[in-house]
């Protein structure tokens, strides 16, 4: 059992998640498309950008808290979605949600999880939670589980518009890895070198997508896997599906997978509540700039009219400190809280928020900067004050 009072940064729990998960798993979670460049980017990026404190500044009392879409958060932080979670958790969104709402910061949950919205809900006990959805081929797909979400009280749609198809993930082609997972020699083995991650696997239910058994006859095993595979991919969508959607969510909608001032304004022509400036942390196009590196004319561009939100590459409390002072509201993590699932459930992905919370209140102080307002573009460039 992990010992997670030790794990002292999301490095660590990058390596506890890898020590603990066989290789063609870990490697799903971590791995980017093409040579990586992007991932690495959005990582390296942030060392770019030097922070300026300020002294003799009373931080006896500092104030993390912020709103993202009139929702109180405790800081500017949120968990991202991600897929086949189930991989690394038995209890899988279950577990993360539990950890979300323990820690009080909103959980976008993918619909394409191993357990239904419902569920979901259940376990995360009131806390905040968005749903993320792709403009998929199948509306009814779409409408099926939207409307669900909206009966549960899901806060907030997410729609990511930067797959169209799925990228090429040498790490994933080397392992036999696969969207629908399928057994190979090479991971059977892998799974074999792991026996505890096997035994808690296999005392978990199906890893499959749950929200969308009810739409296939044959609901179990590669039916369903194929049919998603088939149907909820949208090569040809166009702008117009999120005037669509934003008809069909009564609620905020977010648009995710923006990285041009072009694609910032057509989101909120049709309807975006928020955007998030994402490049799918490197794992759809090789060889796009770090998303930290175009946050800043995007939200010159729309940061009046909706608000902006950043992930890719967060690793660091000073990483969430340098997204605000740029014009981000909020950040999304996404690895990290994988690795804090795989490293021990609800309590890892807490610690991971939790291990961010501390070093961004402690960043604020040292860094002469009580309150959220008081972070602005001049911690980074001084002659800006």
């Amino acid at each position: 059992m992990t010992n997670l009072a030790k794990l002292v940064s999301v490095a660590e729990y990058r390596r506890t998640a890898q020590r603990r998960l066989p290789k063609f798993v870990f490697d799903y979670a971590d791995g980017a498309a093409g040579d990586e460049k992007t991932m690495a980017l959005n990582l390296r990026a942030f060392d770019k950008y030097l922070l300026h404190p300020r002294q003799q500044v009373d931080v006896s009392r500092i104030s993390m808290e912020t709103s993202v879409l009139g929702r109180t958060i405790p800081f500017p932080l949120m968990l991202g979605p991600t897929g086949l979670q189930r991989m690394a958790h038995r209890h899988a969104d279950l577990e993360v949600a539990r950890g979300a709402s323990r820690t009080g910061v909103p959980f976008v949950v993918s619909a394409s999880t191993a357990f239904t919205v419902e569920e979901i809900r259940e376990a995360s006990g009131g806390g905040d939670l968005w749903l993320q959805i792709y403009p998929w081929r199948d509306r009814s797909a779409i409408e099926h589980v939207v409307k669900r979400a909206i009966a549960c009280d899901y806060s907030t749609l997410v729609v990511s518009v930067d797959v169209p198809l799925l990228a090429r993930r040498e790490r994933d082609i080397r392992n036999g890895m696969s969207i629908p997972p399928r057994l190979s020699v090479s991971n059977i083995f892998q799974g074999a070198t792991h026996p505890r991650w096997v035994t808690h696997l296999v005392r978990g239910p199906e890893i499959t997508f749950a929200n969308f058994a009810d739409l296939v006859p044959d609901s179990h095993g590669m039916a369903l896997m194929n049919w998603v595979n088939e149907e909820l991919t949208n090569p040809g969508s166009r702008w117009d599906e999120l005037t669509w959607l934003r008809g069909l969510w009564p609620g905020p909608m977010v648009v995710k997978g923006i990285m041009t001032v072009a694609d910032a304004r057509q989101a909120v022509a049709k309807g975006a509540d928020a955007i998030v400036v994402s490049n799918h942390g490197g794992r759809q196009l090789d060889g796009t700039p770090a998303t930290i590196d175009v946050l800043p004319r995007i939200v010159d561009a729309v940061g009046d009219r909706t608000e902006v939100l950043l992930d890719g590459g967060v690793r660091r409390g000073t990483d969430i400190l340098k997204a605000v002072a740029l014009g981000a509201k909020a950040v999304l993590i996404a690895r990290p809280y994988w690795w804090g699932l795989a490293a021990g459930g609800a309590n890892g992905v807490a610690g991971v928020i939790d291990l961010l919370r501390t070093e961004f209140e402690m960043a604020m102080a040292l860094s002469g900067r009580p309150t959220i307002e008081s972070i602005g573009p001049d911690l980074l460039d001084p002659d800006d004050a």
